[in-house]
């Protein structure tokens, strides 16, 4: 084992200061930006628009972290954005029959860990494609959320459930430091525990990770477990600030945070990439979306400019990954 890490430290190195330039080159891109933007509209730097900015990209921070473990295995969840709804629509049923908002709590996140669970055992357990499998869930969340609430939404009331998604400091929204708490937990988590670095390993070479006696497929399972108790928590905050439930909320939310993860410097191939990455990638989209919404563009060309932040990063990392295996 030392050995092997005497050997992979060189490596370890380059890929490192190669994420730190990115981030460099991220933290750039953002400040470049907020005063392009600030230039195209004076409100930009209002604090009612960062209020606003920072409440509508922290669904997208927390789900992102769940893709970045999911993706570091080399894998991809594209059903997250329907498991929002999907678990929203538990909770809120919970929450209206029981009424007990902890009730509601507990009741979303097993909904949401319910939906990554079964990615999980398929993807690996039973070593079936990733793009596959969270494409059928993506399919069956969406349709179970449709079905739970008769399509139409539901409102809810309960100050306490609301109270995450709902609530600001002035202009400063609670889930904020929450989801700064839930960064640093994860980073503990991928940083400083075997479990990180067995995602780092599955994602490397999954067969070698195997022989090493690291059980991929078991961490497999729990990323995506992970991933799905993430979902969970961004229905919490979904439900808080629209104080109703909403059979499509997190519409193409997958996308969004797939391209913000990539944008972070996260590999599409895995074993590469780290959390502050991702919350750069967000703060950049986040950034892009809202001055693309401050300054009355139009929203087909909002989302041609979507596709084609996704489509640059994922030939950016294409080309990355194969200066890298030449």
């Amino acid at each position: 084992m030392t050995s092997i890490a005497t050997a992979t430290s060189p490596t370890a190195k380059k890929a490192l200061s190669g994420l730190t330039l990115r981030y460099l080159v991220l933290s750039g891109l953002i400040v470049i930006a907020s005063l392009g933007f600030s230039f195209a509209n004076e409100n930009f730097y209002s604090l009612v628009n960062i209020g606003i900015l920072l409440r509508s990209i922290a669904v997208l921070f927390l789900v992102s972290m769940g893709m970045t473990f999911v993706m570091l295995t080399g894998g991809i969840d594209l059903s997250v954005g329907s498991n929002v709804a999907f678990a929203g629509g538990v909770g809120v049923i919970t929450l209206t029959t029981t009424g007990s908002a902890p009730l509601g709590f507990v009741a979303v996140i097993i909904a949401g860990m319910a939906i990554g669970t079964i990615n999980g055992i398929f993807i690996g357990r039973l070593k079936l494609s990733a793009f596959m499998v969270t494409l059928a869930t993506f399919a069956l969340a969406r349709g179970l959320a449709l079905v739970i609430y008769d399509a139409t939404s539901i409102n809810v009331s309960d100050p306490t459930f609301l109270w995450l998604g709902g609530t600001s400091w002035g202009n400063m929204p609670v889930v904020i430091p929450f989801v700064a708490c839930v960064f640093v937990a994860l980073s503990i988590l991928l940083y400083r525990t075997p479990f990180g670095r067995n995602v780092y390993a599955a994602g490397a070479n999954f067969n070698t990770a195997f022989v090493l006696g690291r059980r991929p497929e078991r961490s497999v399972v729990w990323i995506y477990a992970l991933s799905g108790a993430l979902a969970g928590l961004s229905a919490i905050v979904t439900v808080g600030r629209v104080s109703s439930g909403q059979p499509w909320s997190g519409l193409y939310l997958e996308f969004d945070a797939i391209t913000a993860v990539i944008l972070g410097g996260t590999s599409l191939f895995g074993g590469r990439g780290r959390l502050l990455g991702t919350i750069l990638g967000v703060l950049l989209y986040g950034i892009i979306i809202n001055g693309l919404v401050l300054t009355g563009t139009n929203p087909y060309l909002q989302s041609l400019i979507k596709g084609m932040i996704l489509l640059g990063v994922v030939l950016l990392d294409s080309w990355t990954q194969r200066g890298k295996t030449a």
